[in-house]
């Protein structure tokens, strides 16, 4: 434990992070709101002594086990794992997480810790070296893998919910999806007390119920296929953006 840095991110946390805001992109591209404005994020990033820190807590913290519906921010899995899942299903239900990172804060950050066998000395140490502000900064190496830890527990009631009633569940941090061959809107109340029972906040524009065809996490989802959006395709795309159509191309290929 780097005791140094502990006492000087206790004393002034705010020191340790720089703020910026960057367009919302989806479909690679900028998201716009009803105003016509462009949507902006903010991003928390923590000064490079703290990142690097935070980065080796990340590759301890990935030791956790976490429930298999769980696809976000894991290695060996991405939005197409995650949407595959889907493939045979034609009723679907999907649902944000509304300020997902802001609402995890540090008492549960702490509290699911200790619950995941680390000591009140360990929780505390990881607790005060990766949170800020009572909630988890959206930009910091760790966030995601603890945001995923906090919430693998309603991961697994949903889990154990769903294959009682057979649907398919996954996550992908903040978006959950829930799909079934058959109609289970009757159930979708049920769904949402679950997570609203364990303190998450649900985004309510943006809970979707859809038949016979489905966007999951960027990918379109219909009669066991996966596609790509076709204005994605058609944009000029950059190196990195190019490198990614043409990875879930490749997926494509190979599974379906």
């Amino acid at each position: 434990m780097n005791q140094p840095l502990f006492r000087a991110v206790n004393a002034n946390p705010p020191g340790f992070y720089s703020e910026r805001e960057q367009p919302k992109i989806k479909f690679g591209e900028e998201q716009i709101d009803e105003k016509g404005k462009t949507k902006m994020r903010c991003i928390t990033k923590p000064i490079y002594t703290l990142k690097q820190y935070q980065r080796l807590i990340n590759e301890y913290l990935k030791s956790i086990e976490l429930p298999d519906s769980m696809f976000g921010g894991i290695a060996g899995t991405n939005n197409f794992f995650n949407a595959y899942e889907h493939r045979n299903s034609t009723h679907f239900l999907t649902i944000d997480l509304k300020n997902f990172f802001g609402n995890i804060s540090n008492n549960r950050v702490h509290q699911t810790l200790i619950r995941k066998g680390l000591t009140w000395e360990q929780a505390r140490f990881i607790t005060r070296l990766t949170t800020l502000n009572n909630g988890l900064p959206q930009g910091a190496p760790t966030s995601t893998t603890l945001a995923n830890i906090v919430f693998s527990d309603t991961a697994l009631q949903l889990e154990k919910f769903c294959k009682s009633h057979n649907i398919v569940f996954t996550v992908f941090v903040d978006d959950l999806t829930f799909s079934s061959a058959k109609d289970f809107k009757h159930l979708n109340q049920q769904i949402l007390q679950i997570i609203s029972d364990n303190k998450f906040l649900i985004n309510q524009k943006k809970i979707h119920y859809r038949k016979y065809h489905c966007e999951i996490t960027g990918l379109f989802v219909m009669k066991g296929k996966i596609s790509l959006p076709k204005n994605l395709l058609n944009l000029d795309t950059k190196p990195g953006r190019k490198a990614y159509i043409d990875h879930i191309k490749m997926l494509i290929d190979l599974y379906c």
